[in-house]
């Protein structure tokens, strides 16, 4: 029994990928139209999907990638090139295969109606009628027939003797039937069942029949012939022509161009002149401009959200990395069994040994078996260390599987925008935690659409600030240290200080003119990270709001990294992001307060000392406050802030913690140090309400439970509390 199911499965994570290839190359295409291997790739992706999808029964996806891929075919012969109107219907098709896959993953049924016009639209374009924009002069030869006329019908026997194990290979002949019907008309089928066994001999997994097809189609063989592509090994298929060539049926443009009534270009400037649904139903009265502009504005919201899921749920892992993992645990069985044997060859003797009589002589004769246990520890440890690092670069992936998805968003922002936008990206073999990975996207989402509405100026702008008309956006990626570096950079206008700062006072944000002036760069731009703290003049579908970068700002903390913004009036801003390699396992400095163990991420502790009597003051606006080297920092106590009764009251006889948090540094005062330590970092589970001040449990080697500590949630927290204080 076909567990179908499983196959489902298997063809949704296949296809995913492929449809990545797909989108991934038509943008490449469209600034290459003359790249024959990128073309090549995009057609065996389109191919790929049609096969795996017909192959187990889902003929609606095989029939619809059928026609891209003949498209695809006519751009492969030079009949059509690949312009900007030809890359937009083939995003389209590849937006609703995506559907169609995502509705065999959540088991529903897709709509194929929906599909009938985008269809007709790339029948239309291979065949040169109507939609077409693209149709290339006719060229000489058999093989290149005049733009507009339909290739001629043909008659052909089909033998097709399946190998006998289609049926465990999951494949159904029925399907390669229908998907014969998608090219022509099946006139006949005739099954022979002369090789079927007697009934004590027959294995109902194994396929007996064969079949010959008397077929009609205007396809070429080569096209009816891909058809059995994903069959063909073990299996006999013959494709013999039967009948002549029809008369032909050219269609009215192709006419029209033979007689001398019209030239080709007319013919091709009429298509062109062809307009959308939109603007017929607007004409019609049936929508109101208004209608229109809000469901295209829903429209570009969909695509951009839809990248936020696109990661998939699963890892392919490279084989050199997981035969390296098996090599190891190889390693640790035999230091296993080894450990094993060492501890049965221990003497019984000895203070305390199983059976042993307490004879000195014989506790002596342990020393060399504990020496020997110790090197086989040790060999251990060695090897656990091994395993764990292998184990997590399993789920280390490139972030290039991001970064080539935000190609289309800014293709279509940058129209939408009436802005030229060049995104150039680096450093996408940057591996990073799929845990990060996946908590990455949404924030570039939003970075990326606020570099085209704020940053990035339109041409005429450009050009009148000495610029190029088409503006750039650079994502980047590298690694330093345990650290990996996201950056988007544009060549826009800046940040504009004095604009942050209006905003900010018009806010209450700030209100001293004196306090101002003496805040950073960095102070300044930090507070577009604010919720709800936007300079933009108004409010687009696209951002305005004010909940971006809130929301880039808290995505990122939550993955324990940083924001840092440098910008520059007239040349661009860079936003560079600072991000964990991975969140499952981190260097943690074990702190003690009131008894108990707690852990602060070591990535954000810059120092920790003790201060001096003198060290420590109260001042009237500020609080409670510790002077380091000249500068005088909010001191928080964690003690009252977490709820619990330290052991040092006194600063100068405890522990300051110095951390910094948006470009401001802060101390954290504790009772004492106890360590540092890698730990490995446990959410507190679904039944625990999220706790600001608490990122996470962890183990700590003596088997003691430490909460680790969240350091922006906890100056957050103290914040607030400054400022409640401050209005009584």
């Amino acid at each position: 029994m076909v567990d179908f199911k499983k196959l489902y499965t298997i063809f949704v994570e296949e296809a995913m990928e492929r449809i990545a290839d797909l989108e991934n190359g038509l943008l490449e295409l469209e600034q290459s139209p003359q790249d024959k291997e990128l073309l090549n790739t995009i057609f065996r992706a389109a191919h790929t999907i049609k096969g795996s999808s017909g192959t187990i029964g889902l003929t609606d996806i095989a029939r619809f990638t059928h026609t891209m891929e003949e498209v695809l075919d006519a751009m492969r012969h030079d009949t059509l090139v690949a312009d900007k109107e030809v890359i937009s219907l083939f995003l389209e098709a590849t937006d609703l295969i995506k559907e169609m896959v995502e509705c065999v993953a959540s088991e529903s049924v897709f709509d194929i109606s929906r599909c009938s016009a985008l269809m007709t639209r790339m029948e239309a374009l291979r065949e040169g009628g109507a939609g077409s924009s693209a149709i290339l002069p006719d060229v000489p030869g058999d093989a290149a027939a005049p733009a507009g006329c339909p290739a001629q019908e043909r008659s052909y026997l089909i033998k097709f003797i399946p190998g006998p194990d289609l049926f465990r290979r999951g494949i159904d002949p029925s399907i390669l039937i229908d998907e014969l019907r998608g090219l022509g008309i099946v006139a006949h089928i005739k099954a022979y069942t002369d090789a079927v066994p007697p009934l004590s001999e027959l294995d109902p997994e194994d396929l007996y029949v064969r079949w010959d097809i008397h077929f009609k189609s205007s396809a070429a063989e080569a096209d009816i012939r891909k058809v059995f592509e994903f069959v063909e090994e073990g299996s006999d298929i013959r494709i013999t022509p039967l009948t002549a060539r029809e008369a032909e049926f050219p269609f009215l443009g192709q006419m029209l161009v033979r007689e001398g009534a019209v030239k080709p270009e007319d013919v091709e400037n009429a298509l062109k002149s062809q307009k959308k649904l939109g603007e017929i139903l607007v004409e019609k009265g049936k929508i109101t401009p208004t209608d229109l502009e809000r469901v295209v504005e829903q429209q570009n919201h969909k695509k951009t959200e839809s990248l936020k899921s696109s990661i998939s749920s699963t890892i392919r892992v490279d084989l050199r990395k997981l035969d390296h993992l098996i090599n190891i645990v190889g390693e640790m069985v035999i230091i296993h069994s080894m450990f094993q044997q060492a501890l049965q060859d221990i003497p019984a003797a000895g203070n305390g040994a199983p059976g042993g009589n307490g004879d000195p002589g014989q506790a002596g004769s342990l020393v060399p078996a504990l020496q020997e246990l110790e090197v086989l520890f040790s060999q251990l440890h060695r090897v656990g260390r091994e395993i764990q690092e292998s184990t997590m670069s399993l789920r280390m992936l490139p972030v290039g599987e991001v970064f080539h998805r935000f190609t289309r968003l800014v293709r279509e922002l940058s129209v939408s925008k009436n802005k030229q936008i060049e995104l150039a990206i680096s450093g996408e073999e940057t591996e990073l935690d799929k845990g990060v990975l996946e908590k990455i996207t949404d924030p570039l989402v939003h970075l990326i659409r606020n570099a085209i509405d704020h940053g990035i100026e339109t041409p005429e702008e450009r050009a009148a600030a000495g610029k190029t008309p088409k503006g750039s956006i650079h994502l980047s990626a590298f690694q330093m240290g345990d650290a990996v570096f996201i950056e988007v950079a544009d060549d826009g206008k800046g940040l504009s200080r004095e604009k942050i700062l209006k905003k900010a006072h018009a806010m209450g944000l700030v209100t001293d003119p004196a306090a101002a002036r003496e805040m950073t760069d960095e102070q300044i731009c930090s507070m577009i990270f604010l919720p709800g703290f936007s300079t933009a003049d108004k409010v687009s579908d696209v951002s305005g709001r004010g909940v971006g970068m809130d929301v880039v700002k808290r995505n990122i903390e939550e993955l324990n990294g940083r924001v840092l913004i440098h910008t520059k009036p007239g040349e661009g801003t860079t936003i560079s992001v600072k991000l964990p390699l991975t969140l499952a396992i981190i260097d943690g400095l074990i702190v003690q307060i009131g008894g108990e163990p707690f852990v602060i991420p070591i990535s954000l502790v810059v120092e920790s000392l003790r201060p001096g009597r003198d060290d420590v003051k109260t001042l009237t606006e500020r609080g409670e406050v510790v002077a380091v080297r000249g500068d005088y920092l909010p001191l928080i106590r964690l003690d009252r802030l977490l709820g619990i009764t330290s052991r040092q009251e006194r600063p100068w006889e405890a522990i300051v913690i110095i951390t910094a948090y948006e470009g401001k540094r802060y101390g954290l005062l504790v009772d004492e140090l106890a360590g540092q330590q890698q730990i490995v970092l446990k959410n507190l589970g679904t039944a625990t309400p999220r706790i600001k001040d608490i990122a996470g449990g962890t183990i700590l080697g003596n088997g003691r439970v430490a909460l680790v500590l969240d350091v922006p949630g906890i100056i957050e927290i103290s914040r607030e509390i400054s400022r409640e204080l401050s209005r009584r």
